[in-house]
């Protein structure tokens, strides 16, 4: 018995699901350099007259070489508690000898022209060269200082995504059906394959190589400005009149942050990637017009220049530049987004396979068969509350006040037993929020089994989703056997899978000027459809509680 547990948990601990395991899992794998900076670099060793400058210029030609080397000076700097600030002080900093023993170490790639797995990995490094450049560009604009370290924080911004191609590319290529195919949001969509973001995965790496508190903080998810955020300086960008003073005042902050530039530009990269010509780049060049203080024309001759320049300075034959974007027009015609069927069954055998683990769902309990009643004609739910006294009573006193409800647990626990007592929904969650975390996590249940994956589900909200939704504004949403499909773009699919085959219901409750619960109910896991009726009072109490929370 305990051999055959120990095999269940070894199993559980293969498969390679949230930011912990993928940062244990990546942490350690090697970055293959392009031979040709290999061979370079041994050259220029080889010779007496080289000079700490020409290995340096050398580097920075290609962003994998730089990563190894800069990773090799953290190592040596963490002894006296200092960190690399430049590439120029990474070299200095090794030496001659030392970089010829990481010579040694690194292994070559050569591209193999058919291979989707190669190309979107160097395609992905010349993404995060580019942001590199503008960042840095930006940064000497403005006259800031630290441009380098800005530079190397830009570069290694979305090491995990350099990472994952390398390492899981079938992980990779489940990722990239979900945004192109199901048009899933990119965050949602690493979520659901992962367990985690590309963001998450990034941060963990650094922090395991010890790279600078700057990329740490700008990998950081909590130090990512919201949509709403995001809004508002698209709106500072158009000297939109509506923004207050306190509003432009949070802006001026959060633009004057030394992450901020590393993430503009890294989203500049990530957006044009997929077009220069969408509305998604529009807005993010309103932006960073307005951050350099230039008109939009000058913007984009600037952001041309320098997707030119990176181009220039780092390209991998075989594979399209990011610069070449601006030259096509747009397109239908699908991209090598991913694994073709031959490389598919291929890398098959040599990568992880993607797994999630399997969730501990508790089996139906089977009930006696009774005689056909009226009731199993039924094609809906029965339109009728379970009890009119309690609901009624339940609504007057989040309306007209009660004195035991003193604090805002009280309402939250009236508004549970009105939709289960009064109204009659069999299966209740009440889900926390915590804006300050950016969490949201199950509180209490009703009609559902503690090892149910109800019970414990916990989410990020910085993830795009439907409670993220739900949580910028109140809304009620329906779900039906119809519309299954529309939301199941914006669900999790960790959560989506336990939904009951026909409808469930989903609300936001707000208290002053943010979400403090979202309440999910259906009438059973196999139970008929609901309707207007139900849909109609579940609102309305929902409603009345959101009210009675802003009295407290």
């Amino acid at each position: 018995m305990d051999e055959q547990a120990h095999i269940q948990e070894t199993e559980e601990e293969k498969i390679l699901y949230g930011a912990e395991a993928w940062i244990d899992f990546l942490k350690d794998k090697p970055f293959p350099v392009r031979t040709s900076s290999l061979k370079r670099l041994k050259i220029l060793l080889s010779k007496d007259s080289t000079m700490i400058s020409h290995l340096t210029a050398l580097v920075r030609t290609d962003p994998v070489l730089c990563l190894h080397v800069v990773r090799a000076a953290e190592n040596k700097l963490a002894q006296k508690g200092s960190h690399v600030s430049s590439i120029e002080h990474a070299v200095s900093s090794l030496g001659i000898d030392p970089l010829i023993q990481l010579c040694k170490t690194l292994q070559p790639i050569k591209l193999n022209p058919s291979s989707v797995q190669q190309k979107q990995y160097l395609r992905m490094v010349a993404n995060s060269h580019h942001a590199a450049v503008q960042a840095r560009t930006w940064q000497q604009m403005k006259r800031l200082p630290f441009s380098e370290e800005v530079y190397l924080a830009s570069l290694f911004y979305s090491i995990g995504l350099w990472a994952l191609w390398l390492n899981a590319p079938l992980h990779m290529h489940q990722v990239r059906i979900k945004i192109w195919e199901e048009d899933i949001d990119p965050t949602l969509a690493e979520h659901d394959v992962l367990g985690c973001t590309m963001q998450q995965i990034s941060m963990g790496l650094s922090e395991a190589w010890g790279f600078s508190e700057l990329t740490i903080q700008a990998q950081d998810p909590d130090t990512s400005p919201s949509k709403g955020l995001l809004a508002k300086l698209h709106q500072r960008a158009l000297s939109d009149p509506r923004l207050s003073e306190e509003e432009l005042r949070d802006l001026n902050h959060l633009t004057q942050e030394r992450h901020f530039p590393i993430k503009l530009a890294n989203w500049l990269s990530l957006i044009v990637s997929r077009g220069w010509r969408t509305s998604r780049n529009i807005k993010t060049t309103d932006i960073i017009s307005d951050y350099l203080g230039l008109d939009t024309n000058q913007t984009l001759a600037l952001l041309h220049k320098l997707c030119a320049d990176s181009s220039r300075e780092y390209h991998a034959p075989g594979t399209l530049a990011p610069a070449a974007e601006m030259l096509l027009i747009p397109s239908s015609y699908p991209n090598n987004y991913k694994l073709g069927n031959r490389e598919l069954e291929l890398l098959s055998t040599k990568y992880p396979l993607p797994e999630k683990p399997k969730p501990k769902k508790p089996a139906l309990k089977t009930q006696p068969q009774k005689a056909a009643t009226q009731a199993e004609t039924l094609v809906h739910t029965a339109e009728t509350l379970l009890d009119e006294a309690i609901y009624k009573q339940i609504v007057e006193r989040f309306l007209k006040g009660y004195h035991l409800y003193t604090k805002p647990a009280h309402i939250l626990q009236g508004l549970m037993q009105g939709l289960s007592k009064g109204i009659g929904l069999q299966r209740i969650t009440l889900n926390l929020v915590n804006t300050k975390s950016h969490k949201m996590k199950t509180a209490q249940v009703v009609g559902i089994e503690k090892e149910h994956p109800f019970a414990s589900y916990e989410i990020d909200l910085q993830i795009p989703s439907l409670f993220k939704k739900l949580c910028d504004k109140p809304a009620c949403i329906w779900i039906t056997a119809e519309n299954r499909k529309k939301y199941s773009k914006l669900i999790p699919d960790a959560y989506s899978d336990l939904l009951p085959e026909n409808d469930s219901l989903l609300m936001s409750i707000f208290r002053d000027h943010g979400a403090v619960a979202i309440i999910y109910a259906d009438a059973g896991e196999n139970a008929l459809p609901l309707t207007a009726f139900h849909q109609q009072r579940f609102r309305y109490l929902c409603s009345a509680a959101t009210l009675a929370l802003k009295q407290v």
